[in-house]
This record gives structure tokens, C-alpha cells and sequence, in this order.
């Protein structure tokens, strides 16, 4: 909106609101958007005063820029075209207000007091009588009785019969706040409302004159106009908190002002006598029709406490009082004397807690408590009755208690839910879930209307549940405080967050919050009573609020809907009903809109495209409709609007557009195109036995060529079959490598008997830092091409190298019972190559390589390890000892366990080493072989074996063998 407080309000022919504002501002909601339009080349004034004449003209006063006829108003942007109407038509810059007549005559307030008036493009003064004279006039009104009201400053209002001039003067002395009067509004039932400059707002009625202000929920003193809607809503807007909205509904509100002594109300009440009695925190106040509040309090020595929480009146005319913390009380209003305290249900309360009272059969009193409820017969001498879960009660906690028309008694607790009590037995009602009930209520069909703690209503009928109400029904919030029905079988919801009306007839909610006259903003626990007039009282945090018996009319008025634009292919259009579209415009989005003052967020849809939609679309809160892909056809779209009143708009709005067919949908289109697809259906079908001919022709030279080829892949593929196996042999021992091929897996076996030899370099990393990686890596590689060629020799089976260390097996995978012995020759050999190496190295100026060689025999398990990349190992004990043999060994040594030893002793000379520390085995017999012996050596060194004992270990001289 635009800024600047609100100073005139117009509800136009079409249900648009105008609004204008103290800084010249003009704003114009359409139930959609508010729009902030500029006027002319732009008023700084402030607007004074909006009418529509009956062309549907929009007219401006203003307080310094005369007055303004406006324009149409555009459908896009903010500029509007206007005309000003200033002192060359006889009309004054600044002005007040203005009104227009039921004769179609607009009337101006100037400033000092002049009325000039408008006709048919004529202007001419309003001819009033002279005792008003004595004031300078502020606005003018005209009733729909067709007198004249007439606002002065300090004079009050005036009400003008124009047939008689006779007059009748409204002021402080006959019920006024101020005289001091501004505007003026008339109400649906023909009341008027008078605008005051301090003192709110005053209503004449046949009844007299009465004021509302801020202690009775206006929310503003300076009242600067009043207007009616569509709906039937008043609309009061403020200099200084906006716009207020009163529905019609007669509140009035109780305070500290009436004698209430806390602003709190927990519980209420009317006697017999017609007086009302509010507990509060600090005790009980009564109000009658006439005369002085009455206390009763714990100061005055008529309570035990001041904390009062229920209020219910016998058949005998006590009045029982619930306590936050002092039990049950029994008060008789009679005697006025010190309320007696019910101590056989207080002194078993949990607390000396009530949470809730009713009253049951004569003589019967029904009282809830943290711990149970009891049903309680005062003068009878017996024990109050106790239900608890036990019992049958739902839950022990005990929030509400109900007694419905039929007798039967309805208990609310936390959690459990509802419990129902006939002929003394006490029965839960198991509604499938969890939910603290906290109020009842039964409507005049006799329905249970059951509150509900963060759940909204239930709707019980013989115990089962058929309704259900939530904030998506339309109340002000889910968790319920109070429940009461009118005089006229109106439902009463008091929330947390203001009133809820259920219209029984309507079956539809309406809402009043603060800004619709409720000032109580949120209902106390159970705080409500029906009024011997048919009105109801509702106890609140801010006092208590009583809603009128008066009868009114229901009002039922639908929000105003209409269609307010299209686009056809994501393109503005104009509104012409009846428009074809061409089948290329086929995205089509519609949009619509209603206006509905009294609660817009309430406002939901329902459109249908006939021609299209079967049914009516479910109700939506969306203002329009998309349609991507229409085909052609002929439609009507049509949209209606509901609020929480339940009302359908009646007719919905419609509007009519068709969508023309292609070319190619046409009649002869498809005749030719049968034709077509017959002619090419007999070409594709010549043509394709043809192509079938020559394809077989082709298909048998084929056939040939691939023959001869599958034969050729055959031979190649036997041959790359022998160098596969060949490949293999080289990574796998022979055993190991067929039992892959036919099995696919080779299965890991123990072997007692295993000599495993490991090698290692001594001085490599320091040799390696002087090296680039390929001479590394080929001196490395030459190395241990020597180490395989002397380890095939003697029938080991190389198993891996790591880095420079190199390891293999002697009795892998085939048993040798000589695997000691061959071990050991193939040792000496690697350690005289060694040393001819470093020999070598050491001549040429190199770092020498040194190898240390440690040898261990025993039991070890073999086999081939992963599922790529093949690789056969063994593992056991017996590894790790070997290689710590090497690890513990000398450079240029031989170094074998005592286990090994045993085995070779027969043909080695060997130096005892004792028992040597290795890591994480402990001490080991350790034994450095120096050389064959004499009887064996085919040498005088003994490094090489004789004839004899190469043929005793199975080896040919002169021969290499490989694993």
C-alpha cells in the first residue's frame, strides 16, 4: 500500500477497494494485489474523501489540491488519468470530505465551512438549516433513509430530515466520546456510524447512541472513515493502526473499567438472578444490570484462596467454586458469608487442585482433579465415588467434564482422551488415537462437539467419530479452549488465537479476532456460559467478552469472482469472449481472482474447463489455471469462489474461447493420406522381396568367406594356445598350471618337507643412490636372471622377489627328499657368483653388492593366491624363520638353521654359530656353511659338488632343470 495513514476507503461497483492516504497516496486491491496508483502528474495532499458517481466515475477530494475525477483504470502499471475540479468550478483547493447523494448530487466539505455540490456538471451550494451555522462542517453523509448527517468541529453530529429540515443534534451530552466528527457509515441493518477525531467511534440506533473505542476493540481514537462491503463488513479506518473490520456480531467486553479485578478470567458464569460472576486470580467479581461490582475474596475472609478456576450454580442456589489450590468451595450467594470448604472431595484432590467442575442429577456434582474424578453428593454422608483408570477412566488427569442432554457424563483427560460415565460405569471412548480433550459441547442436533488440545474438533455422534475440524476447515487455530452454543444454535470455538462461529444451518466458520471486536485474544480453559438472553460469555486473558443475543441475518454473500486475464502462448490477450485460436496457440493459462475483505486467505477455488474437464477440479487456493497442450475443440471455462461462510459463487464466472484444428485433421487430408500410405505399403513390399533375393546371394558368398576364415582362426588359435601354456609354465610350476585349466582354481596344499632359501643385498641402497633407475633396475634384473638359471639347475622353485631380495623353495610343489641338500648347492653357487660379482664391481670402482643367504627347512603351506594376475606362494612358520636366517646372517654367508643343518650335515662342512637372537623368534641355532665336503666337492674349494653326489641328489651333470 502506499504510505501515509489510510484517510477515505470506497467499495466500488465491481468489489474493488480504494484507499487514500494522509500523503496523497491512492491504492486500489482487487481481492488479488494491491496496486499503488499515481494520479495525474501526482497529488501530495492528503485525500480526504473517494466516491463513485453513477456512471461508475471515481471521484478525489483533497485537503489542498481541490477534487479529481479519475479515469479508467489501466489493467497494467500504476499511472491513471485524471481531471481536477478547482476554484474555476467553484470548488476550493483544500477540502474535508465529500459525499455523493442518492440523487446522484456529489457534495464537498471545504475548509471553513463551505458545501458546494456537483450535478450534471453544475455546481451550487447545499442549503441546510441555520442553526448549524454556529459550526464549521467537516463531513457530509447521506443515510439510506435519505437524511443528511452533518459532522462539525465541536459541535457533534447532526441529523437533517430534507423534506422538513427538521434536525437532530448527537453529542458528549446523549453518549458521544468526542464532538469532534469526521466522517461518517451506515451498517447493514441501518445504523450509523460516526467518525470522531479522539473518542473512536459512536453508533445512533433506535436504541440509542453507543461508543466503541479502544477498551471495546477499536484499536484506534481517531476514527478517519467507515464503510460498508459487499460482505456486510464494516471497515473503520484509523489515523493511527490501519484498518479495522467489524463482522456485524455485537461484542462487549468486560474489564478492569467494569470492575474486574484481574484481567484474567478463568471461569464465568450467570445465576439465577441474571447477574454474571467472574473468577479470576484474585477472587470472584459480580456484575449486575445495575448497581456496584460485588468481591468476594480471601481479603474479605470468604475464600481459602483467590485462585478460581470453575463456577457452577445448583438446583438450590449455591454456587460451587473450583480452586486452582484450595480445593472445592460451596459459596452461598444468600448469606454472602465465608464459603464452606467440601472437604470429602478436597482433601483427595491432588494439589487441592479442581480441573475441572459440572454439575450432574440434582444433588449430584461432578469434580476433576490431577488424580482421578469424583462424583460427589453433597448432605448425603457418603464417600465421594472415585474414578480412575482403574476405574475405567480414560486418564487421571481429568481436563473437562460435560453433562450432554441425556444424562450422560463426558470426562476430557490428557493424552487418553474421552471418557463416557451412564448409570455410574465409566467406559473410554477409543477413537484410534492419542489426544488430550480439554472442552464439550452438544449442538442442537444433538451431536458431541468434542475440543481438543493441538488436534482442532472432533464430532461425535453415538460415540463415533464423524466430523473433524482443523485449521484447514477454517478454524483460528487447532488447540481448543472453550466450547458453547448460542441462543440460536450457533457453535462457539474459543482458541488461543480469538472466536470461531459454527453456523449450524451454513455449515461454515467465521472468524473474529482482535480486529473484528473479539479484544480477548485468547479463551481461558472451559471459561464459557450460554446467557439466559441466548447470548454466551467467554472468560479470556484480557477480561471477558460477551457476544450479543441480538437475532441477526446470517449473511451468506459469496466472494465476488472474476476473470481478470489470459495468455495464449506466454502473451497477454485481451478479454473477447468467443475467440478462436489457431492449433499452433495451444498453451493457454487463465487467470482469475475474487474479493473478499473480510478474510482473503480463506478464499478457495474451484474451476472446469468444459470441453475438456469432466468434473470440477479440487478446490485450490491458486488464481489460475494452466493448460500446456489443449486440443481442438470448443470451451468454456468456468471458475467459483468460496470463503469459510461455505457459499459457492452463483453463477460462476465464465468465459468462452475455441481452438481451431490443423490443416492436417481435415477430411481430404486423411483421404490422401490413406492412399499414401497404401501406394508406398505395395512399393516397400516389391522392393523389399527383391532386396531379400540379393540378400541371400550375398548371405551364401558370405557364408563361404566366413567358413574359410573361422578355419584360419582355428589353426591361429591353436597356435597361441602353445605359447599361452608356454607363458604360463613360466609363471606357475607345471602341476599348479594344469590344475588352473581344468578346474579354474588351484587348491592350496601343506607340504612337511620345504627348504626355503631367501636372499638379500647388502650395501644396495647405498649402491642405488649412485645409480640412475635403469641401470638399477638392469643390473637387478641381471642378477637375478643368474639366481633363476642356478636355482632351475637344482630343481627349486622360485617363488618372488622383493626388491633385492630374492626367495625360493626347495619341495615345492613336488616332494624331494633331497630338498635340503639341492637348497644348500644352489646357496654356494649364488654366494660364489656374489662374490665374483663384487670382485668385478669393486675393479671397475663401484659400490660392491653383498649378499647375505639364509636358509631354513620345514613344513609350509603352497598355492596360488588372487583371481588376476596369478602368482604361487607359500606361507607358514617356516618363511618367516628363513627369513630370519637371512636377516640374522653375516654379508657374504650362508646362513642355515639347525633344523637344516641336521638334514645336510652329511655333505657340508659347517660352523656352528650357537644360539642367535632373531626378531620375534627367540633364539635359534644358527650355522654358517663353509663349504662341501671333501668326499662330495668335485673342487679343492668345495663349491662345487662331485659326479657321485649330483647323481645321489638326482641331478645330471652338465644339465639344467627347471621347476
Amino acid at each position: 500500500m502506499a504510505s501515509g495513514g489510510v484517510r477515505a476507503l470506497l467499495v466500488d461497483k465491481d468489489g474493488g477497494l480504494w484507499a487514500g492516504h494522509l500523503e496523497g497516496g491512492l491504492t486500489h486491491f482487487d481481492g488479488r494485489r494491491f496496486r499503488t496508483l499515481t494520479v495525474g502528474s501526482g497529488i501530495t495532499s492528503a485525500i480526504t474523501g473517494i466516491v463513485q458517481d453513477r456512471s461508475g466515475k471515481i471521484w478525489l477530494s483533497t485537503a489542498g489540491q481541490a477534487a479529481w475525477s479519475l479515469g479508467t483504470l489501466p489493467e497494467e502499471g500504476n499511472a491513471i488519468t485524471a481531471e481536477q475540479h478547482g476554484e474555476a468550478s467553484g470548488i476550493k483547493n483544500k477540502l474535508l470530505s465529500m459525499t455523493e447523494f442518492q440523487d446522484g448530487t456529489i457534495c464537498f466539505v471545504e475548509d471553513g465551512g463551505g458545501l458546494p455540490t456537483i450535478k450534471d456538471g453544475r455546481t451550487a451550494d447545499l442549503a441546510l438549516p441555520g442553526a448549524l451555522g454556529l459550526f464549521n462542517p467537516t463531513s457530509v453523509f447521506q443515510d439510506s433513509h435519505g437524511n443528511i448527517w452533518v459532522g462539525t468541529q465541536g459541535g457533534g453530529a447532526f441529523r437533517v430530515e430534507p423534506k422538513t429540515n427538521r434536525f437532530d443534534r448527537f453529542d458528549i451530552g446523549n453518549g458521544m466520546n468526542s464532538n469532534t466528527v469526521i466522517c461518517f457509515g451506515e451498517d447493514g441493518v441501518g445504523n450509523v456510524w460516526i467518525g470522531t477525531i479522539d473518542g473512536g467511534a459512536s453508533v445512533v440506533s433506535n436504541s440509542g447512541v453507543r461508543t466503541y473505542g479502544l477498551n471495546n476493540g477499536l484499536h484506534g481514537r481517531f476514527v478517519r472513515c467507515v464503510v460498508r462491503d459487499r460482505e456486510g463488513n464494516l471497515l473503520i479506518g484509523t489515523s493511527d493502526s490501519g484498518l479495522d473490520i467489524f463482522k456485524g456480531d455485537r461484542f462487549v467486553s468486560y474489564d478492569e473499567a467494569d470492575g474486574l479485578i484481574d484481567p484474567k478470567v478463568f471461569a464465568v458464569m450467570e445465576d439465577r438472578n441474571g447477574r454474571t460472576w467472574f473468577g479470576t486470580n484474585a477472587g470472584i467479581v459480580i456484575l449486575s444490570k445495575s448497581g456496584a461490582p460485588e468481591f468476594i475474596t480471601v481479603q474479605k475472609g470468604q475464600l481459602t484462596t483467590n485462585f478460581i478456576r470453575s463456577l457452577k450454580e445448583d438446583e438450590k442456589g449455591y454456587v460451587w467454586v473450583g480452586t486452582e489450590n484450595g480445593g472445592l468451595l460451596r459459596y452461598d450467594p444468600r448469606s454472602g458469608g465465608k464459603a464452606v470448604d467440601a472437604v470429602e472431595v478436597s482433601g483427595s484432590l491432588a494439589d487441592l487442585k479442581v480441573t475441572a467442575l459440572e454439575l450432574g442429577q440434582p444433588g449430584e456434582i461432578w469434580v476433576g482433579g490431577l488424580n482421578g474424578l469424583r462424583r460427589y453428593l453433597p448432605g448425603s454422608g457418603t464417600v465421594p465415588t472415585v474414578y480412575t483408570e482403574e476405574e475405567g477412566l480414560a486418564g487421571n488427569n481429568v481436563t473437562s467434564i460435560y453433562r450432554d442432554r441425556n444424562g450422560t457424563i463426558w470426562v476430557g483427560s490428557t493424552v487418553n482422551g474421552i471418557t463416557r460415565i451412564d448409570n455410574g460405569k465409566a467406559v473410554r471412548v477409543d477413537l484410534g488415537r492419542s489426544f488430550a480433550a480439554s472442552c464439550f459441547t452438544q449442538d442442537k442436533e444433538g451431536r458431541l462437539w468434542v475440543g481438543t488440545e493441538g488436534q482442532g474438533i472432533i464430532v461425535l455422534e453415538n460415540s463415533k467419530e464423524v466430523q473433524r475440524f482443523t485449521t484447514e476447515e477454517g478454524l483460528l487455530s487447532n488447540t481448543i479452549k472453550a466450547l458453547g452454543v448460542d441462543g440460536s444454535g450457533h457453535v462457539w470455538i474459543g482458541t488461543n488465537k480469538g472466536l470461531n462461529k459454527w453456523r449450524h444451518k451454513k455449515d461454515g466458520f467465521i472468524a473474529f479476532t482482535e480486529r473484528a471486536g473479539f479484544t480477548g485474544i485468547e479463551v481461558k480453559p472451559n471459561a464459557v456460559c450460554t446467557l439466559e438472553n441466548g447470548g454466551i460469555l467467554f472468560g479470556t486473558v484480557n477480561g471477558a467478552t460477551r457476544v450479543g443475543s441480538e437475532q441477526e441475518s446470517d449473511r451468506s454473500v459469496p466472494p465476488l469472482v472474476t476473470i481478470r486475464a489470459w495468455k495464449v502462448n506466454l502473451e497477454d490477450r485481451p478479454l473477447l469472449m468467443d475467440m478462436s485460436l489457431d492449433h499452433t496457440e495451444r498453451n493457454v493459462r487463465i487467470v482469475y481472482g475474487s474479493v473478499a475483505l473480510s478474510d482473503p486467505a480463506a478464499v478457495r477455488y474451484q474451476y472446469r474447463l468444459e470441453g475438456l474437464d469432466e468434473a470440477w477440479q479440487p478446490i485450490t487456493t491458486t488464481t489460475e489455471a494452466h493448460y500446456p497442450a489443449l486440443p481442438a475443440g470448443n470451451y468454456t471455462f468456468k471458475v467459483k469462489a468460496m470463503d469459510r461462510t461455505g457459499e459457492w459463487t452463483d453463477p460462476p464466472a465464465e468465459f468462452r474461447f475455441s481452438m481451431l484444428p490443423p490443416w492436417y485433421r481435415s477430411w481430404w487430408f486423411y483421404t490422401a493420406l490413406a492412399l499414401f500410405i497404401a501406394i508406398t505399403l505395395f512399393s516397400y513390399i516389391k522392393v523389399r522381396e527383391r532386396q531379400l533375393r540379393m540378400r541371400n546371394v550375398i548371405l551364401e558368398r558370405k557364408v563361404d568367406e566366413r567358413t574359410a576364415e573361422v578355419v584360419a582362426q582355428s589353426k591361429e588359435i591353436e597356435g597361441q594356445k602353445v605359447e599361452i601354456e608356454g607363458l604360463l609354465l613360466n609363471i606357475l610350476p607345471k602341476e599348479i598350471s594344469e590344475e588352473l585349466k581344468v578346474n579354474g582354481k588351484a587348491t592350496a596344499r601343506r607340504h612337511e618337507e620345504v627348504s626355503v632359501m631367501f636372499t638379500d643385498m647388502k650395501g644396495f641402497t647405498k649402491a642405488a643412490e649412485k645409480m640412475t633407475p635403469e641401470e638399477l633396475v638392469n643390473e637387478l634384473d641381471e642378477c637375478f636372471i643368474h639366481f633363476d638359471d642356478i636355482i632351475g639347475k637344482y630343481g627349486l622353485e622360485k617363488i618372488k622377489t622383493i626388491g633385492d631380495s630374492y626367495m625360493c623353495a626347495g619341495g615345492v610343489p613336488r616332494s624331494d627328499k633331497f630338498h635340503a641338500h639341492k637348497s644348500v648347492l644352489a646357496g654356494l653357487e649364488i654366494r660364489e657368483l656374489m662374490a665374483e660379482w663384487k670382485r668385478q664391481r669393486e675393479a671397475k670402482g663401484k659400490v660392491p653388492w653383498v649378499l647375505r643367504i639364509g636358509i631354513h627347512s620345514g613344513p609350509v603351506v603352497a598355492g596360488v593366491v588372487g583371481k588376476r594376475k596369478f602368482a604361487y606362494d607359500i606361507w607358514g612358520d617356516t618363511v618367516n624363520t628363513a627369513s630370519r636366517m637371512e636377516s640374522s646372517g653375516e654379508p657374504g654367508e650362508l646362513n642355515i638353521s639347525g633344523d637344516t643343518y641336521e638334514l645336510v650335515k652329511d655333505c657340508f662342512e659347517c660352523t656352528h654359530r650357537g644360539q642367535v637372537e632373531a626378531k620375534n623368534k627367540g633364539k635359534i641355532d644358527m650355522y654358517f656353511v663353509v663349504r662341501i665336503k671333501p668326499e662330495c666337492s668335485a673342487d679343492k674349494n668345495g663349491t662345487r659338488p662331485n659326479e657321485a653326489l649330483l647323481k645321489r641328489l638326482g641331478l645330471e651333470v652338465g644339465t639344467e632343470q627347471f621347476a
